[in-house]
């Protein structure tokens, strides 16, 4: 279909009765600033990352893939941050979660992956049955699936988490050099930038299903607490550079595939701190749009077909919302 205006009409249409999300329906929204720790020009043009006397207001949600807004937190699942950055100019969306790696690579494999994630029988499981079929199908599918089943998949905390973009995203500075970048967010303690895997919150499986039945918003409340008593959360953004000329090669543009830190180090970028609770749910918050292709001047999207599909879902399903781009 070529008829976007067409499109368009339909999509007015539609929103005119919001829907809820397809995915990532229970979340927490707030508002923050992000500050670069260091002038990125050399590598990017783009304006979050051009100045460190320049603070960039943010909005981020915090949500669970799987489930019902009754789900419980500490239910087998994974976790997304969503980063918005308000430019003076641009925004740009930075997608997240925490796993380090998605469960496929191609479009035509979505249907089939959400049909596993959902059973039917009970509104927040996942249908274990097809979803291990789905890693006999489709091998790539094993990396995020084993993490899934690890302790990985069940946290109670937002703010102990670390976020993992699956997105290739390419840089281009003011000489049009490219460099390719994967992000992720690294939880702080404290005002001294310290931070370690062993401070990050990992629980068995009976306590999370102690803790489901105990307080199932355990994650929102921890969240919603700290900032409201002045805990600020606060996350290291960093980012993993590769070499443009590897643009073609399958290791740097999967999202089914981490990059060896060992040649790819991550380089600590700059630091967002939470300030401001909008609150769980709501109107206006809901109509807030996060989509990998949200981009601005100095950044943009590997666009595969995998990345186009993921990127429009976002898009129409804010639609679908009320939402308007």
């Amino acid at each position: 279909m070529t008829d976007f205006l067409l499109l368009e009409k339909i999509h007015g249409m539609i929103a005119g009765k919001p829907g809820p999300r397809l995915l990532y329906k229970k979340g927490i929204y707030l508002r923050g600033f992000f500050r670069p720790y260091m002038p990125m020009t050399e590598y990017t043009r783009a304006e979050v990352f051009d100045d460190i006397e320049k603070t960039v207001p943010v909005t981020v949600r915090f949500s669970s893939m799987l489930g019902d807004e009754g789900t419980a937190d500490t239910r087998r699942n994974i976790k997304g941050m969503a980063v918005k950055f308000h430019g003076k100019h641009d925004e740009h969306d930075i997608i997240s979660q925490n796993i380090p790696v998605f469960f496929i690579n191609r479009e035509k494999m979505l249907r089939e992956l959400i049909g596993a994630l959902t059973c039917r029988t009970y509104f927040d499981r996942i249908n274990s049955s097809r979803l291990w079929q789905l890693a006999v199908d489709h091998p790539e599918a094993v990396n995020c699936i084993l993490r899934l089943y690890s302790c990985e998949g069940i946290t109670d905390s937002f703010i102990r988490s670390s976020w993992y973009c699956v997105f290739t995203y390419i840089w281009k500075g003011n000489n049009e050099d490219k460099i390719m970048v994967r992000y992720r967010w690294v939880p702080v303690s404290g005002a001294e930038k310290e931070y370690s895997e062993q401070s990050e919150r990992k629980m068995s499986r009976i306590s999370a299903e102690f803790m489901a039945g105990f307080d199932p918003d355990t994650a929102h409340e921890e969240m919603e607490a700290a900032v409201k008593e002045g805990r600020f959360p606060a996350f290291e953004l960093q980012v993993q550079v590769a070499d443009h000329k590897f643009i073609s090669h399958p290791d740097y543009t999967r999202g089914t595939l981490c990059w060896n830190e060992n040649i790819c180090r991550p380089v600590p970028v700059g630091m967002m701190k939470l300030t401001e609770v909008l609150g769980w749910s709501g109107k206006e918050c809901d109509r807030v749009c996060f989509a990998p292709g949200n981009i601005m001047d100095g950044i943009e999207l590997y666009r595969d077909d995998f990345s186009e599909i993921i990127d429009y879902v976002c898009r129409i399903s804010a639609v679908e919302r009320g939402a308007a781009e």
